[in-house]
């Protein structure tokens, strides 16, 4: 055994120890290894929690196990690190034992585990390949459970990345394998996959439609921890409704039973902060406290940033409702950094989907070129036995070859070109996004001959234009001011949005006055958008910061950036609407 084995191995002891060691000898007797596999998988199914004890029992008899036994009982342990969080000895769990499974159901299941734990560290093109993995090896998978961990894998994964349709697809086809035996828990797990899919999406009606049904079939097939999740989504979606009194009325019975069964789940957080908001509604602000505290600090706990935004956000407008504004404040100001970590994640997750669905793509066109190619030489050898008598047909395959070559290196080309310009520009404005921007900056420092230039400005109370106008006018203005801006550039700078309503203009070769010139022209540019097409009549302006590589102390791209910050900053102070220039302090 190797000793990175080993020390997966301790991990999982680790993990399931427990203060049973006065009666371990009585269980080695009384019950066998399959049989504590048995229970073991009962347990993870219905009281995670209880599983460490079974699967400590199991870590005894490990010098006995045959090859299937082995491969349940890594499965197990796998499944157990996901419900205590341990993501990363997770993956090297599975790592460690993944080449040496033969069985292509047991080898899904640890597919499954691996595409998860990497789902959860962030890591997602590792977790696309080992759900690619499995999905090819569906054809020959015999057991029901195999089937649904290799299609669950790809749900959860695809949920993560927004990919709802393709879900969707998959979701539905997990129900036609649960259709196939009837006693089996699969169908109630494609079933709930298919309403939080819809509720995902934002098809409310729909999942309302399917939810008594889905409940229904889980309670009948003994899934009590998925009907327990899908009663805590239709108490949270009465609450999203506004029926906070029947959401009230769902939801805290339910979370005594998740205290009691699977306490340390996300939709235990996602009701907690459900019922804050209930309770905020109702006008009981000493509950609404309570469950709000509850929420955010399980959130924190889970280390879930999307959860921590929300109950952040939550707990900001009870403070507020409260009128303890600098807590409301430091709520507010917790939840918007948050955001911008979600942001970043979400197009972490983009970026990756689009690289392994490219590449996904890149082998398919080179295997299917690959068979152009062996059909090609057995025409030439069909032609050999032939004499040449073929010899026109053969030149004309060879024509038809080459275009088809041809035509896929464009379309490569074209791919590549597309996945260039996606992963530089913001998907609203068409500006360069923050990491295009930052990069084209860093080396405009590095290469410059004279004076670089940096101009941010943001958009001054653009927070009232969403909150009074809605969020598509917000758009409106963001796309109108960005076009306002670029017909004022040079051919030499870029202009980016650097996030929410901040943008940046990067003017290499430029000395101060000419980027104190090309501000006040935006300035006023921005001033003097009509806001009639966007349905309102409202004012714009900006506030801009000015900072200047030439002799004000400043060296590199960070010192410059942050320089103009301060100017903006300087400019807000100033009464907004307003170009301030940073120059080092004497």
């Amino acid at each position: 055994m190797s000793f990175r084995h080993l020390r997966i191995v301790v991990s999982v002891v680790l993990l399931i120890a427990g203060s049973i060691v006065s009666s371990y000898a009585q269980e080695k007797s009384t019950l066998t290894i399959d049989e504590l596999l048995v229970q073991a998988g009962k347990e993870i199914k219905f009281s995670p929690e209880k599983t460490t004890d079974t699967l400590s029992k199991l870590q005894a008899f490990q010098s006995q196990f045959n090859e299937e036994q082995r491969d349940r009982f890594y499965v197990l342990g796998a499944s157990a690190f996901g419900f205590k969080g341990r993501h990363k000895e997770r993956v090297e769990l599975v790592r460690s034992i993944i080449d040496k499974v033969t069985n292509p159901d047991n080898k899904v299941r640890l597919l499954y585990q691996l595409s998860s734990g990497y789902t959860h560290l962030g890591e997602y093109e590792h977790a696309l390949v080992a759900m690619n993995e499995s999905i090819l090896l569906l054809p020959k998978l015999k057991s029901q459970f195999a089937k649904m961990d290799t299609l669950q894998a790809a749900i959860t994964l695809l949920n993560s990345l927004r990919a709802f349709d393709e879900s969707l697809a998959y979701a539905e086809r997990l129900v036609e394998v649960g259709n196939e035996d009837e006693k089996t828990s699969v169908k109630c797990v494609g079933v709930a996959d298919q309403v939080e899919i819809n509720l995902l999406r934002g098809e409310r009606q729909r999942a309302r439609a399917i939810l008594p049904e889905a409940i229904r079939i889980c309670d009948e097939r003994g899934s009590m921890v998925i009907s327990q999740i899908l009663r805590a989504l239709a108490a949270i979606d009465l609450i999203d409704s506004g029926n906070y009194l029947q959401g009230k009325g769902a939801g805290i019975p339910l979370l005594k039973e998740f205290l009691e069964v699977n306490k340390g789940s996300d939709y235990r957080t996602q009701l907690e902060e459900a019922l804050a908001r209930a309770f905020l509604n109702t006008g009981n602000l000493e509950q609404a406290e309570h469950y709000g505290v509850l929420s955010y600090q399980h959130a924190k706990s889970g280390n879930a940033v999307h959860l921590m935004e929300k109950t952040a956000e939550t707990m900001a407008s009870i403070k507020r409702a409260q009128g303890q504004y600098p807590s409301s404040l430091e709520y507010y100001e917790a939840a918007l950094v948050l955001k911008n970590r979600v942001l970043d994640d979400q197009l972490h997750k983009n970026l990756a989907f689009q690289r392994v669905k490219f590449d996904t793509q890149d082998k398919a066109n080179q295997m299917s070129l690959l068979e152009q190619k062996n059909k090609i030489l057995a025409v030439e050898r069909e032609l050999e036995k032939k004499n040449n008598q073929n010899l026109w047909l053969f030149i004309s395959l060879v024509v038809v070859i080459l275009v088809v070559l041809s035509l896929w290196l464009i379309k490569t080309l074209q791919q590549k070109n597309q996945f260039r310009q996606f992963s530089q520009t913001d998907g609203l404005t068409q500006a360069a996004n923050r990491m295009h921007f930052i990069s084209f900056a860093n080396d405009a420092f590095k290469m410059r001959t004279g004076s670089v230039s940096v101009i941010l400005f943001d958009m001054d109370l653009f927070k009232n234009i969403n909150d009074t106008h809605g969020h598509a006018t917000g758009d409106w203005v963001l796309k109108a001011v960005s076009e306002t801006v670029k017909t004022h550039l040079r051919k030499v700078d870029l202009f980016g949005r650097l996030g929410g309503e901040e943008f940046g203009i990067c003017m290499p070769d430029s000395s101060q006055a000419s980027a104190l010139q090309l501000a006040e022209r935006c300035r006023m540019a921005i001033a003097m958008i009509d806001t009639e097409p966007s349905g309102h009549m409202f004012s714009l302006s900006a506030s801009f910061g000015v900072a200047t590589v030439d002799g004000n102390g400043l060296s590199n791209f960070d010192e410059t950036l942050e320089a103009a910050d301060k100017a903006l900053y300087r400019s807000k102070a100033e009464g907004r609407n307003c170009v301030n220039v940073f120059r080092q302090a004497s």
